[in-house]
């Protein structure tokens, strides 16, 4: 009971001038800006980053991939994106020269990326890649049956 009489001392109330109806009406308040608090926080945390580290629009160009630091690369690879689901995979290798693979893409809702192997009356060969940042200058892939295995590339700039 001494709590009760904190609480009610604590909100405004003095235990002298208690009677049911003001206690039910200090409740229901408190409830009332305990639920709006709550609405307030889970709005806020709704607008995360993740969502400001996406924008699908970026996708189409050209990213070329950046390796981790330490990692000697002998070469380059660029993928090329083009609006009507091609994309190019350019690869320079010093000792094995150019190569260039042709490949189609999709890019689903749920932030998935699919590049696979467009193949005649079989299955196509496919990778699905999860993407974790896509904006105008940086993209991270995680493969989906691969977590460890993540790609980072950055927006090629090409010199004419």
């Amino acid at each position: 009971m001494k709590t009760m009489k904190l609480y009610l001392i604590a909100i405004g109330l003095r235990p002298s001038h208690l009677t049911l109806g003001k206690v039910m009406q200090a409740s229901l308040s408190s409830c009332l800006i305990g639920a709006l608090s709550m609405l307030v926080a889970f709005s806020l945390a709704s607008c995360s980053s993740e969502d400001e580290d996406y924008d699908a629009s970026n996708l189409v160009g050209t990213w070329l991939r950046d390796y981790d630091k330490g990692v000697v690369s002998e070469g380059y690879v660029e993928y090329t994106f083009s609006r009507d689901g091609d994309c190019d995979i350019h690869v320079f290798d010093v000792f094995a020269g150019d190569t260039t693979i042709h490949r189609g893409y999709k890019l689903r809702d749920n932030r998935q990326l699919l590049i696979y192997e467009p193949t005649y009356g079989g299955a196509p060969r496919h990778e699905t890649w999860n993407i974790k940042k896509l904006d105008s200058s940086t993209m991270s892939w995680e493969r989906t049956d691969h977590p460890d295995i993540i790609y980072n590339f950055r927006r090629a700039v090409h010199q004419k």
